[in-house]
């Protein structure tokens, strides 16, 4: 058998045993309890060879619905946009000019009406960089049809952080409620730290200073021995819900698949993202997530939908759709009506239900 075959095989068995044994997370010190209230299928598969390569961040068009945005910490030179099944023709956006190296994640978001994608070029594996900023560009509109690749000019807010040290980045996610950027540390075997930045488009090039939002987990939750892999650590990916309501924090480790996770954060009315990061004991890790090789790519399409890829650069990448269980038990119509449309809240979740069929409050069909 080919060395490569070998390898493929072990990998394979590796995610099987971690499907079947994933153990349960420590967190401050609460064990928690899997959340089963999300369906995962594969829905399509992306084709490297003709797309991109390396695919580490991903964010669901708000200005072109059915296509997902996809960088790749391979180059920073373009992103490209597919629909769910990972479709050959990718519209690609070409920038216009050069910025920083090593993608590691992006995510999208509104701010003063006009819907923003914004691209973490902040890896810093060794950290010895310190050269760290975050791209913004407004979304184009995709039309596939007549023009399937663009160019555009990006802007770039660049940031330190308040220790005044230097720290490696995976994950990258944008509040539309308060209109804050949130970017958490990737760090091996001890804890990840959340940072802020209000986003503004009138930065220019002054150089801004993150603010300093929490700890994600603790050390003593890391295990010790011959097991120092244990616990949340590692931080590869992360995205909040457009409407504002859930957080989605995912890992990955490069020893042991069988401790890898994704956290569902669910946020109290009127509080900060701040506050529920901060809250200890509330996180959900879902069981429905398995492992995915050098798995980094996570986004929200809305409240009850969302997505994940790898960044796989030997194969094919599968693109995974992860949606939620409707449970009509728990369903309660409200009596407000307009037109044919009815208010009705599922699982504490506000949707609107027609004779077309149910919508997020954003005008978007759940399947």
């Amino acid at each position: 058998m080919k060395k490569s075959s070998i390898v493929a095989v072990c990998m394979l068995l590796l995610c099987i045993t971690a499907c079947e044994a994933a153990p349960n997370l420590v967190y401050f010190g609460d064990t928690l309890e899997w959340n089963k209230d999300w369906i995962k299928k594969q829905c399509g598969t992306l084709d490297i060879k003709k797309n991109i390569i390396e695919v580490s961040g991903i964010a669901c068009s708000r200005v072109t619905p059915g296509y997902i945005w996809m960088q790749s910490d391979e180059t920073s030179r373009y992103i490209v946009a597919t629909d769910e099944k990972g479709a050959e023709r990718a519209i690609k956006v070409n920038f216009s000019k050069s910025i920083r190296w090593d993608w590691e994640d992006m995510c999208g978001g509104v701010y003063e009406g006009k819907d923003y994608l914004f691209i973490g070029a902040f890896g810093d594996n060794e950290e010895t960089d310190g050269n760290y900023s975050i791209v913004w560009i407004e979304e184009p509109a995709i039309d596939p049809v007549n023009t399937p690749e663009i160019t555009v000019t990006p802007n770039q807010i660049k940031y330190v952080y308040p220790d005044g040290k230097n720290h490696n980045n995976e994950a990258l996610m944008y509040d539309n409620r308060e209109q804050v950027l949130y970017i958490i540390t990737k760090v091996y075997y001890n804890v990840c730290q959340v940072f802020s930045l209000p986003f503004r488009t009138d930065y220019g090039n002054e150089v801004q200073t993150l603010e300093y939002v929490c700890d994600l987990g603790v050390k003593s939750d890391l295990g010790s021995g011959s097991k120092p892999y244990k616990g949340f650590h590692l931080v590869t990916g992360a995205d909040i819900s457009p409407d504002g309501k859930y957080i989605l924090i995912k890992n990955h480790n490069n020893i042991v698949a069988t401790y890898t996770w994704v956290l569902l954060f669910t946020r109290e009315d009127g509080e900060s993202v701040a506050e529920t990061l901060k809250r200890q004991t509330h996180p959900e890790p879902l069981r429905c997530y398995n492992y995915e090789w050098q798995g980094e790519a996570i986004c929200w399409l809305d409240s009850t939908t969302f997505y994940t890829t790898s960044d796989a650069d030997d194969g094919n990448p599968p693109i995974y759709k992860y949606t939620k269980k409707v449970n009509a038990a728990v369903e309660s119509v409200q009596t407000k009506k307009a037109d044919d449309k009815t208010l009705v809240m599922i699982d504490n979740v506000m949707y609107i239900r027609s004779k077309q069929g149910l919508f997020t409050l954003d005008g978007r069909k759940v399947q």
